[in-house]
């Protein structure tokens, strides 16, 4: 166990949900790789207003048919992104319960109206972490900083007790940028691998 961690913070989609990247793909007709495309999305300005509350549903499938160039219709690109999200990664919620015998945890995800509620109602996910942030809530998104600021002033911890772990650079930079030692991960098994070099867990 790292002696200076006391609570580590998780992304959500990509680190312990599984989200179907077939989505975002129907979106791109130019063969961008799944790390690009998802550092599109982060960056567009219609889903950072989305997911941190500013606009519904409506002008968020405009914009982003929008700004990805894409001839989908709006009702069937709203039905597909409220399906992106699969479930947690095999194994993960066992980790999860193996991990709170010995730190705090806690979640800070860019999210919506339309996937943290299934969140809650099919996989019962607050019930694996002490503390829960969401991005439509707080009025804020990964990368922006305000959002790192806002989750320290919330938690009891320094952030040099904080290990975070997220499967996007420009949000790891931004936690470190913060303070916050942090892993990019990317699916259950870099998660292990991370948490095993940081001392968390053992082989």
């Amino acid at each position: 166990m790292n002696s200076a961690t006391r609570l580590l913070l998780f992304d959500l989609g990509g680190v312990v949900i599984e989200v179907d990247t077939a989505g975002i793909r129907a979106l791109d007709g130019h063969g961008r790789s799944d790390v690009e495309l998802w550092e599109i999305w982060l960056t567009t300005p219609v889903v950072q207003q989305y997911e941190s509350g500013k606009i519904g549903n409506a002008d968020f499938a405009r914009g982003v048919l929008s700004a990805f160039k894409s001839d989908m219709e709006p009702d069937v690109f709203l039905r597909s992104f409220t399906a992106w999200t699969l479930g947690f990664f095999p194994g993960v919620k066992e980790l999860l319960r193996e991990l709170r015998k010995k730190y705090k945890l806690a979640f800070l995800s860019n999210s919506n109206p339309l996937h943290y509620p299934r969140f809650q109602a099919e996989w019962g996910l607050n019930n694996y972490f002490d503390y829960h942030f969401v991005s439509h809530e707080m009025g804020c998104v990964k990368p922006q900083a305000e959002i790192f600021e806002a989750v320290l002033k919330a938690l009891p911890y320094s952030p040099q007790e904080i290990l975070f772990f997220d499967d996007n650079r420009l949000n790891t930079e931004a936690a470190l940028r913060a303070g916050i030692p942090a892993y990019i991960t990317r699916g259950p098994d870099e998660l292990r691998h991370a948490l095993m070099t940081a001392g968390c867990i053992s082989a």
